[in-house]
């Protein structure tokens, strides 16, 4: 095949695409720019639907293009909790196929980009390199195997951890250039290969179909859960381990006889029926569901402060740059994060505050300080937030650093 123009490959094995209402992940925003500048752009990303036990009339690999952008679906077992064998064999299937796909119908990779979203996928990543000929960018978003060892309770011993690390040594090692969604990755790619090595801060940004949302009204079943006449705390996201939201209870329990303050949970996860029987007997926690992806925005604009938690782990002093964040402050709302680790986006928008990981006393301190401001203040701080996002988190603006970075 005669090429004209560059090309790249993109694999990210967990990504959603602008199908049926999502908003598209990072890596295809990121593309759908690169495709703007007139650069062949192929998106590698799994597809969830295969059951073993079932007749499958999925197609094994589908390739469809959406917004200029060749997208290659590779069809993978489903898996419900994130802690399942199956999420573990869904990795290995993913690398195996892709591996063994056809390629010869692709244009050559000038540059592979290799998400650590499914840090195996930097295998891939490598092979390609040497048999193309192709420049090789480590995209780490989650630092594996560190975040099961911190979050997930896994010696670092742990055979399967022993493999991980392998596996991130030689990412960091062979890979031309590491990208790092996180400001301060710097420091733990230099403690693992023992040496510097460039590594750059490209973080998560705000998505096109994000930014031109129209928001929609209230569903009607949730008007009641929202009232005008209190200060509202609100929680939006997945419900697991990993969301650290014992603290955001034990404050709620800690301010259920004030009447001005309420909490709302919308989400689901792992631990979402823990929580109910655990909390939900108190009168100010109202848990509202899982909402669609087009309700997201109305309920946080609802909202008169928004929360989200990390564990105090290892892995949060290099920082972090989340979805969840970009979320939170396009809605110019103000924020409170109980996080101990590098500090990023909201000291730097000016939008919220951080308390330290754990600590329901220092939280519920803040809920108090924050609920006894006036609504002029409240939007003033809340939308400093969202003018920082806007100024700064855009993809196109991302995708010009990206590329010259790797072009």
């Amino acid at each position: 095949m005669t090429q004209s123009k560059k090309n790249i490959w993109y694999i990210s094995k967990y990504l959603n695409l602008p199908e049926n209402g999502n908003f598209p992940g990072r890596g295809f925003s990121l593309l759908r720019e690169f495709s703007k500048k007139d650069l062949d752009c192929t998106l590698f990303v799994a597809r969830h639907e295969m059951n073993f036990f079932k007749k499958n009339n999925i197609p094994s690999v589908e390739i469809v293009y959406i917004h200029g952008v060749r997208v290659i679906k590779l069809n993978i077992i489903k898996y419900k909790k994130t802690k399942s064998f199956l999420r573990i064999l869904g990795w290995l299937q993913f690398e195996i196929k892709l591996f063994f796909l056809k390629k010869n119908t692709l244009p050559k990779p000038d540059v592979i980009i290799s998400s650590s979203l499914s840090i195996l996928s930097i295998l891939n990543g490598i092979f390609f390199k040497w048999i193309f000929s192709s420049k090789l960018i480590f995209e780490v978003r989650d630092i594996w195997p560190l975040v099961i060892i911190e979050n997930g309770g896994f010696s670092k011993y742990n055979p399967f951890v022993l493999l991980l690390s392998f596996v991130e040594w030689l990412g960091y090692k062979y890979s031309d250039e590491i990208v790092g969604t996180m400001p301060n990755l710097k420091e733990h790619v230099q403690n693992i290969l023992g040496k510097d090595k460039n590594v750059t801060c490209i973080p998560m940004g705000i998505s096109n179909e994000l930014e031109s949302q129209k928001i929609l009204p209230m569903p009607e079943k949730l008007n009641d859960a929202f009232p005008d006449d209190k200060f509202i705390l609100t929680y939006a996201g997945s419900i697991g381990i990993d969301n650290a939201l014992e603290t955001f209870f034990k404050s709620a329990e800690s301010l259920v006889s004030d009447d001005k303050i309420v909490f709302r949970i919308a989400g689901k996860g792992d631990l979402l029926d823990f929580y109910k029987k655990k909390f939900n007997h108190l009168k100010n926690i109202q848990f509202i569901g899982n909402l669609e992806s087009k309700y997201v925005q109305t309920i946080l604009r609802k909202s008169d402060c928004l929360y989200f938690a990390a564990h105090p782990t290892k892995v949060l002093k290099y920082g972090q740059s989340l979805n969840k964040l970009i979320d939170y402050m396009f809605s110019g709302k103000i924020i409170i994060a109980s996080f101990s680790g590098y500090e990023s986006m909201l000291n730097e928008s000016g939008c919220g505050y951080f308390v330290p990981a754990g600590d329901e006393i220092k939280l519920a301190q803040k809920i108090k300080e924050i609920s006894n401001k006036s609504l002029f203040e409240l939007n003033e701080i809340g939308n400093k937030g969202k003018d920082w996002i806007l100024s700064n988190r855009k993809y196109d603006l991302l995708a010009e650093e990206y590329l010259n970075l790797i072009l």
